[in-house]
């Protein structure tokens, strides 16, 4: 099937002339997905993240070693009791609507986005307030020590805190924002938007770099080329193909399969986050069965990550088995209390999904094809639910569907509820149980998909984000992943390499946290 796949493929790539070089100023990008949430504070997912940077900024930004540095902030400087954080701005920050960036929108975004979302809530629940000193000076002030604010505040996973200006700040939660103004190097330009198609960015003229070499995320962030052109394209021969042809310059996600056949054409392919996704199956805490413990302990037994992977990826990409809830090598990296489920038994899973009150009835499984990890691993684990019994109906649907299926909570089964997902993140999110959505097991449930609650476990997830220093946070950390393996608020699936493309004349493209878009030149 796959030297078929790749026959049909290069005699596609023959039929086709090239078409003429396109613009040096215009880089044709094939997206992940399409971005459906345009205000930084909200969108939690990776496309959402990549646009929330290229139109936003953040206070701090990750550096190439996921090290905070300053990004829209000029100096700060911390009392001796490390309660109070003084902020100064830098002078030459302006939106796109010409006006300057004041305290009064740094602090209105934050509050913003402190008050409604899982990661800024971390630091709403220490933060006493913030006071504005003047247009570009400004106190944050905590009830107790947090090592980690600079972290928080440089945008780690998803939402952010990006700034935006006060009055789309202060508008109700879940208003929608279509003509977002941001700050940022690139400005979304909303007058060609085609949804579910087509995104476009043109260079901010007025943007003013940092001075600081490109690190990262951190430093210049220097744009070199006009605009920037997000084509989506669900169907992974058809980007392939773009690419190959010329009309396309980048995709961001390469289906592993496609690799190949794209470097034998002398497309550069390769992975450009820091760390590498990890894979891994989601329930819904909320309804039968996998609210019981038993359930989800016949889905760790019942899953081979040897098998997933080859599923995902086979061997095209890096990919490794990893028993962590954050990353294998990443700076947390540890797999204690996994040593229950290092093997599969499917005999005994059989018997605790029994033990769980399980009788056989249909367990809706929500998936996609349009990025083809998902739906391989959906393939894989139907068959090993069916191995142990489980009656299951897969539903695919496009990602932007299954998004925010995913996150809608309190649906009945047949109304738009479900009970399993397959799912992969990258792991400059996943690495941290700060940016971890998945970790966050705080009740009343959580606010990502599946919803789970542990009292116990959120303690101790607590207990390392108070921590004082790293050693502190590490040895805390442990006693955390130990506890989500006797809890399982997901079953890791093993870890993998998501690659992007980009052709020859592409240059600059950054090693990052996540792929940026400035420091890109075409040729």
């Amino acid at each position: 099937m796959k030297r078929f796949l790749l026959g049909l493929l290069a005699s596609a790539a023959l039929a086709t002339p090239a078409l003429a070089q396109s613009s040096p100023g215009v880089l044709r990008v094939i997206p992940s997905a399409d971005v459906t949430e345009l205000d930084p504070t909200r969108g939690a997912n990776l496309v959402s993240r990549i646009y929330s940077q290229m139109v936003f900024e953040t206070l701090f930004a990750l550096d190439s070693k996921l090290t905070p540095q300053p990004m829209m902030v000029e100096t700060w400087r911390v009392s001796d009791d490390r309660l109070t954080y003084t902020f100064t701005l830098r002078p030459d920050l302006k939106f796109h609507n010409g006006a300057a960036v004041t305290t009064r929108d740094v602090v209105a975004s934050i509050e913003r986005w402190a008050g409604s979302t899982s990661i800024g809530g971390q630091l709403n629940r220490r933060m006493a307030g913030m006071q504005i000193v003047d247009d570009r000076t400004f106190t944050l002030t905590l009830k107790e020590p947090f090592g980690l604010l600079e972290f928080i505040l440089s945008g780690p996973g998803a939402p952010i805190a990006g700034i935006l200006p006060e009055a789309d700040a202060k508008r109700p939660i879940g208003q929608p924002l279509p003509n977002p103004i941001g700050s940022g190097p690139f400005r979304y330009v909303a007058s060609e938007r085609v949804s579910g198609h087509k995104a476009v960015f043109e260079k901010f003229r007025d943007y003013v770099p940092r001075r600081e070499p490109t690190d990262g995320l951190a430093g210049a962030r220097i744009v070199k080329v006009d605009r920037v052109e997000w084509t989506v394209m669900p169907d992974a021969t058809t980007a392939a193909n773009a690419i190959v042809n010329n009309e396309a310059d980048l995709w961001e996600q390469v289906t592993p399969d496609l690799a190949p056949f794209l470097q034998q054409r002398g497309v550069t392919v390769r992975r450009l986050a820091a760390l590498p996704s990890q894979s891994f199956v989601r329930t819904n805490f909320l309804i039968p069965p996998f609210n019981d413990i038993r359930a989800r302990q016949a889905l760790a037994l019942a899953l081979d990550q040897r098998e997933m992977l080859d599923a995902i990826a086979g061997d095209k990409v890096p990919t490794k088995i990893c028993y962590s809830f954050t990353i294998c090598d990443g700076p947390l990296s540890t797999e204690a209390g996994s040593d229950p489920y290092r093997r599969t038994d499917l005999a005994r899973a059989r018997q605790l999904m029994i033990d769980a009150g399980y009788k056989g009835e249909k367990l809706v499984m929500v998936a996609t094809p349009q990025l083809p990890a998902i739906g391989q691993m959906a393939l894989m684990l139907e068959q090993r639910l069916k191995q142990i019994g489980v009656n299951v109906d897969v539903e695919m649907m496009d990602f932007s569907a299954m998004f925010p299926r995913i996150q809608a909570r309190d649906r009945p089964i047949g109304q738009g509820g479900y009970h399993i997902f397959p799912y992969f993140a990258a792991g400059v999110f996943w690495f941290h149980p700060m940016t971890n959505l998945s970790l966050d097991v705080s009740c009343p449930a959580s606010s990502w998909a599946g919803f789970p609650c542990d009292e116990e476990g959120e303690k101790l997830r607590q207990a390392f984000l108070a921590a004082p220093d790293d050693a502190a946070r590490k040895a805390a950390y442990e006693a955390f992943h130990k506890r989500m393996w006797e809890f399982l608020p997901y079953i890791p699936t093993g870890q993998f390499d998501v690659t992007s493309g980009f052709r020859r004349n592409v240059q600059g493209v950054l090693d990052a946290y996540f792929i940026a878009y400035w420091n890109i030149e075409k040729r």
